[in-house]
C-alpha cells in the first residue's frame, strides 16, 4: 500500500491522474525545501502549511484543485502521517565503499542479582559489514552499569555501593560498574547480521522488495520461520522486524521508504509527535506494542529502537550508518566468532 492509496482513504475526490500524480509530488518536494518538515506550529506565528495531515493533505489537494492552508495550531500528527513523512523524506546514501559501517549504542535495564534496585547497562557496538568477500568485525565495548532511577541509587548505596554484580545464565557473566576494554570479534560465516536467524547479506538485502505490500509479504515468511509457525500477533512482528530491518542493515532507500510504509499501514500504532531518543536527541516515536521507534522524519533516518518485555526495557540508538572505504580501527583484544 503506497501513499496515494492510503490518500484515496482519506479523501473522496476523484482519483488523480499520472499527471496530476506527479505534479503533486513535485510540490510536496518543493515544499519540503521550503520548510523543515513538523516543525513545532506552537513555536509558529503566522499561517503555515499543516505538515504531516497537510502534507497528505497537499497531494489530494491537487487532484481535488483546493490546497488547504491554516493558521494557529494544527492538529497532533498521527503515528501513520509521521512514518509517511519518514518515507517520503529518506535521502539517498553512499553506497559505494569497501564496509557499511554502523555505530550505535544498545542499553537494556535489568534487576541486580538481589532484586533490591534495577541496574542499567549500555554497550558501543561498531559492526564493520564487507561490501564483497572479505572479513566482517564486531568492534564492541561495555560502557559499565549503574542504577537505573534515583530511587535505585538510594538502595544500591544501601546494599554497599558494589562495583560489579555476577548474574547467573548460560555462560555466567559479571556485569561491572566499570567501562572495560574494546574487543573485535572477527566473523568469517557471513552470518553476523541476522534477521529473526536469516542472515541478511549484502547479496541478500540488495534483493529485497521495494513494494510495501510484497516486503509485508516476504517479512511476514522470516517470522513465520523464525518462531517455526505464524505468531499470535503478527502485526506486532512485522513492526518490531521492519524497524530493526530498517535501522540494522544496510537497505537502499527504496526499501527503507517500503518498510515506512509498510509500517504506517498497521494497525494500532500512537503517535509522540515531540519525542527524544535514549541519547537525548529530538525526533517524533511510534510505538506499537511494546516497540518504540523514534525517527527523524526530515531526513528519514531512524534514531533508536525501544522495546519493553516484562516490564524490563532495551534500546539500541543508532549514532551513525555509512559506506566508508576506510579500514576499521581493531583494537589489540580480538576473537574469531564461532557460530555454526
Amino acid at each position: 500500500m503506497d501513499d496515494l492509496h492510503l490518500i484515496r482513504e482519506l479523501y473522496t475526490a476523484p482519483a488523480p491522474s499520472d499527471e496530476v500524480d506527479a505534479d503533486a509530488r513535485a510540490r510536496l518536494t518543493a515544499a519540503y525545501a521550503r520548510e523543515t518538515p513538523f516543525t513545532n506550529p506552537r513555536r509558529r506565528g503566522s499561517a503555515r502549511l499543516r505538515w504531516g495531515g497537510a502534507a497528505l493533505g497537499l497531494l489530494a489537494s491537487a487532484a481535488a484543485a483546493a490546497v488547504v492552508i491554516t493558521s494557529g495550531d494544527p492538529e497532533p500528527l498521527t503515528a501513520r502521517e509521521i512514518l509517511l513523512a519518514a518515507a517520503d523524506s529518506v535521502a539517498t546514501t553512499p553506497a559505494g565503499g569497501a564496509y557499511w559501517v554502523r555505530s550505535s549504542v544498545f542499553g537494556r535495564e535489568l534487576p541486580e542479582p538481589g532484586g533490591r534496585y534495577t541496574l542499567k547497562t549500555a554497550t558501543s557496538m561498531e559492526v564493520w559489514l564487507a561490501a564483497s568477500a572479505g572479513d566482517t568485525w564486531a568492534i564492541r565495548q561495555d560502557l559499565g552499569a549503574k542504577p537505573a532511577t534515583s530511587k535505585d541509587e538510594a538502595a544500591w548505596r544501601a546494599a554497599g555501593s558494589p562495583r560489579q554484580w555476577p548474574m547467573s545464565g548460560q555462560p555466567p557473566v559479571t556485569i561491572k560498574a566499570d567501562p572495560g576494554e574494546r574487543e573485535a570479534l572477527k566473523d568469517e560465516t557471513g552470518k553476523t547480521l541476522t534477521l529473526l536467524g536469516t542472515p541478511m547479506t549484502v547479496t541478500t538485502l540488495r534483493g529485497l522488495p521495494t513494494s510495501p505490500d510484497t516486503l509485508r509479504a516476504h517479512l511476514e515468511r522470516l517470522v513465520a520461520k523464525g518462531y517455526g509457525e505464524a505468531p499470535s500477533n503478527m502485526d506486532e512482528q512485522l513492526f518490531e522486524n521492519g524497524a530493526k530491518l530498517i535501522m540494522n542493515f544496510p537497505v537502499s532507500p527504496e526499501v527503507r521508504a517500503a518498510t515506512f510504509r509498510m509500517l504506517a499501514a498497521l494497525p494500532g500504532a500512537t503517535a509522540q509527535e515531540e519525542a527524544t531518543d535514549p541519547l537525548g536527541r529530538p525526533g517524533q516515536a511510534v510505538i506499537h506494542d511494546g516497540s518504540r521507534l523514534v525517527v527523524d522524519t526530515s531526513t528519514g533516518q531512524p534514531l533508536a529502537l525501544e522495546t519493553t518485555v516484562n516490564g524490563s526495557r532495551s534500546y539500541d540508538a543508532i549514532k551513525s550508518a555509512t559506506w566508508t572505504d576506510k579500514q576499521p580501527d581493531l583494537p589489540a583484544k580480538r576473537t574469531t566468532m564461532n557460530r555454526d
